[in-house]
Order: structure tokens, then C-alpha cells, then sequence
């Protein structure tokens, strides 16, 4: 949907409906940001289906809109990195249009994933006049250009000189070593083409408007040592160029992580 902050809603209805190898799905976030909602509201719809017997396993499709209204995109602005203090928390608002395709087959210990997300960042619906504003999910009062008030701010106007977008693409494999062993890997890319005022981006990464990508892959190893328990260890490469490593101080990084889980 755009935001992280709008991957949950906290007041939301969802109605979903099998018919035969066939699902539909619909959910309405209403409320605002005044029932902890990253958004003012949100629309998704999802159609998808089965296909078995396929090459000896089972494909499954699926395909999801949706529009979410007044999202919130919580970020630091004012002084570039490295950070120079202060810097103002930032609220930038935007109205989210996207499309999802997504495909899993499964084949025995095989599982193999691809998708893609278009994603469309437009001027808000209902921007802010200045002095006035709202609490964030994180439980931060952020108002238009109260920097010096309480060192926060509202950007209305991000794309009011273009709209943002994003082309999201990654695949997978997932495979059961044993019952409790599973081994995965993953691809993922984004791509950013220009948007916005016109700048100068023969130093692209120089603005967060100029064209970009981000490339990332990862593997890890998940080990279900018990019913609601298990121990994973995982390695992730990723690397930024153009405007999608602006502000970025490092555009590679190697993350490795290992954890316990316990599923409620």
C-alpha cells in the first residue's frame, strides 16, 4: 500500500468468500487517525484462484487493488545526513493507488513465489492548513509547520508537482529439508522513475526525486524445534543507487540476524 504504517488498521471490516477454486476478498478501513488509522481510509479488493494439478503440484493466483486516503509516512527532514540536530519529525501525506500480482506453486517440500506491486503516490486528498494536525499510531502530535512549536511538521505537498511511482518486483523458493527444516531465499527489486519539480539528476542520489532502485537478496534457515517455537538464522545484501539512496550513508549493507519465535 505504499506506507508501513498502513501494513495494519486498527478499525477495519473484511469479507472473504471461496467458490470453488475460486476466493474473493473486500476490506474498508473507516475511522481516521483519531482510532490510531495511519490513514483516513482505505479500500482493497481481491480476486484469486487455484489451478491443481499442475506439472504434478497446485498454482495458486491472485490479484489485489488498492486505494488508501490521507496515508501517513513517518520521517526525519530539516538537516541533511550526516544528521545535523535538530531534525524535524515529518508527516508526509499522500493518497496510495496500487495493484498487486502475486503467484505461489506448490509442488511436495517445493515452494516457489513471484510477485509484482505498482504503487502511486498522489497529493492528499485533505492536506493540512498550517498550526493544525493530528497524533500518529506512534502516539506523536505532528502539525503543519510547527517546527519551531514542537519540532514536527506536515508535508502536504510532496507531489503537488508530480505523482511518485513505484514498481515492485520479487521472487522466492522455500524448501522442507524435513518436517521441521525449511530453507528460503529470496530476490527483490524496485525501481523509481523521476518524478516531481525538475532537478538536475546527473548526481541522481544527490535528490529523492531522481530516478532509482534498490536490489536485495536473502536467505534463511527456519527450524521448528517445537509445536509454537522455532530458531531462524538469515543473511540479507542490499544495495540503494540513484534516488532511492538519498540520505543514505551506506548504499550496500550486509545484515545478517539470527532468532527465536514463539506463534500465539
Amino acid at each position: 500500500m505504499g506506507d508501513t504504517e498502513d501494513c495494519r488498521f486498527s478499525t477495519s471490516v473484511k469479507y472473504h468468500v471461496d467458490i470453488g477454486q475460486f476466493r474473493v476478498a473486500a476490506l474498508w478501513q473507516f475511522g481516521g487517525y483519531d482510532l490510531n488509522n495511519a490513514a483516513t481510509g482505505s479500500y482493497q479488493l481481491q480476486v484469486g484462484g487455484d489451478i491443481p494439478n499442475l506439472a504434478g503440484g497446485t498454482l495458486s493466483v491472485d490479484a489485489i487493488g488498492s486505494f488508501v486516503q490521507n496515508a501517513v509516512s513517518i520521517g526525519l527532514a530539516g538537516n541533511t545526513l550526516p544528521a545535523v540536530l535538530p531534525q524535524v519529525l515529518t508527516a508526509t501525506l499522500s493518497d496510495d493507488s496500487s495493484v498487486m500480482l502475486v503467484g505461489k506453486y506448490t509442488n511436495g517440500p517445493l515452494k516457489l513465489f513471484v510477485g509484482y506491486e505498482f504503487i502511486q503516490f498522489a497529493r492528499p486528498s485533505n492536506p493540512f492548513a498550517p498550526l493544525t494536525g493530528f497524533t500518529t499510531i506512534g502516539g506523536d502530535f505532528v502539525c503543519a509547520g510547527c517546527a519551531a512549536i514542537n519540532n514536527t511538521n506536515i508535508n502536504n505537498a510532496a507531489f503537488n508537482a508530480g505523482d511518485r511511482l513505484l514498481h515492485s518486483f520479487w521472487t522466492g523458493v522455500k524448501y522442507a529439508i524435513t518436517d521441521n527444516l525449511d530453507l528460503i531465499g529470496a530476490y527483490y527489486h524496485y525501481t523509481q522513475p523521476t518524478f516531481g519539480a525538475f532537478v538536475s539528476c546527473t548526481n541522481p542520489s544527490a535528490f529523492s526525486n531522481c530516478h532509482g532502485t534498490q536490489d536485495a537478496v536473502s536467505f534463511v534457515a527456519d527450524w521448528q524445534f517445537a509445536k509454537k517455537f522455532d530458531a531462524y538464522a538469515g543473511i540479507m545484501f542490499s544495495q540503494v543507487n540513484g534516488g532511492l539512496a538519498n540520505g543514505f550513508l551506506n548504499r550496500s549493507t550486509i545484515d545478517p540476524t539470527v532468532g527465536l519465535r514463539f506463534r500465539f
